[in-house]
């Protein structure tokens, strides 16, 4: 089940990003814009805001904010700097040409190697608009490497320095068999990023996938999961939509838990409703519809620890760690 070969095949096609009618939903672009205007608030200075993503893929989410970002922060006079990592290579050209072709970034020497069993920087894509700068670095990861190496890799594109904003929508940790390694990529997410900065990682929660994991989760308890890295509650083995089998942990109050252990004094943490488990979109009144049902449910929850009903109440979640004072009245 490595991740690089399923996901190189999906992103060869239209079908995985063509899943649902809205591309990016509405509470992702949300989330999204009030931690970097948090980041903003909190982390002044001359130099380029930087963002990196993990389990960029084909930059669903990243590359709308990204072509928006000198008009939706100009008033900030920032320059933009994007890390974006993924083990697909696909995935990552993908994104780039559509950087190229539909937004007119400018490609320079891009050099992907689809079989390195090392991660490495494979070159970015850049424009200039309205003075503002925009740029991307593609850094292509290995599966087989521990968070340990992925950390002195995204330090090493970030000239040595924290990030100021990390996100991972859908996030990549999801795919990755074994707490113990979960919450090490979990620990490395928080450590390349500033303290003041902001941490928000958005996997599925347990309204996602319910008759799965209640299948899994007998077969495990029946000691019938054949060998599978079905270790929990929320182990499942999915198919895709070109019929492959693949690992996902569907998270319930462990990420809760891996979002307090690396919340520090000073702080803010909680848990936001992304997504409602509704069936996939087929239009943008379908989204809309349920992005006013997740923000009451937001508004209900407010910050408070959730409880399991809450989990399964919801399809995806942020989890996010913020580092600025005015995340205290967000």
């Amino acid at each position: 089940m490595e991740q690089r070969a399923i996901y190189d095949l999906r992103y060869c096609g239209d079908g995985y990003d063509a899943r649902s009618a809205v591309r990016v939903l509405t509470a992702e672009a949300v989330a999204l814009d009030r931690a970097v205007g948090r980041a903003l608030s909190s982390l002044s200075g001359q130099g380029p805001v930087t963002l990196f993503d993990f389990g960029y893929g084909t930059g669903r989410v990243t590359n709308e904010f990204l072509v928006e970002f000198p008009r939706t922060f100009a008033d900030a006079g920032r320059d933009l700097r994007v890390i974006a990592y993924d083990v697909s290579a696909q995935g990552l050209r993908k994104a780039a040409r559509s950087l190229a072709d539909d937004h007119g970034f400018h490609l320079g020497d891009l050099v992907f190697s689809d079989a390195a069993v090392e991660g490495y920087v494979a070159g970015s894509a850049g424009r200039e608009d309205g003075g503002t700068r925009v740029s991307v670095t593609f850094v292509h990861g290995s599966e087989g490497e521990g968070s340990d190496a992925v950390q002195k890799l995204i330090l090493r594109a970030n000239d040595d320095v924290p990030v100021m904003v990390t996100t991972s929508w859908y996030s990549a940790i999801a795919h990755m068999p074994g707490a113990e390694v979960r919450a090490s990529f979990f620990r490395m997410l928080s450590e390349v990023t500033d303290p003041r900065g902001e941490l928000l990682v958005a996997p599925s929660v347990s309204g996602d996938l319910p008759e799965l994991q209640e299948f899994w989760t007998k077969k495990r308890l029946a000691g019938e999961a054949g060998g599978l890295p079905i270790e929990m509650d929320g182990d499942v083995i999915y198919r895709t939509e070109l019929e492959q089998d693949n690992y996902c942990h569907v998270f319930g109050p462990d990420l809760w838990e891996l979002l307090e252990a690396v919340t520090q004094p000073g702080q803010h943490a909680w848990l936001e409703a992304i997504r409602l488990p509704d069936e996939e979109f087929r239009s943008r009144a379908e989204e809309q519809d349920n992005y006013r049902r997740l923000r009451a449910f937001n508004q209900e929850v407010g910050r408070r620890r959730w409880t399991a009903d809450d989990y399964r109440r919801v399809h995806t979640a942020a989890a996010i760690r913020s580092g600025s004072p005015a995340a205290a009245g967000d």
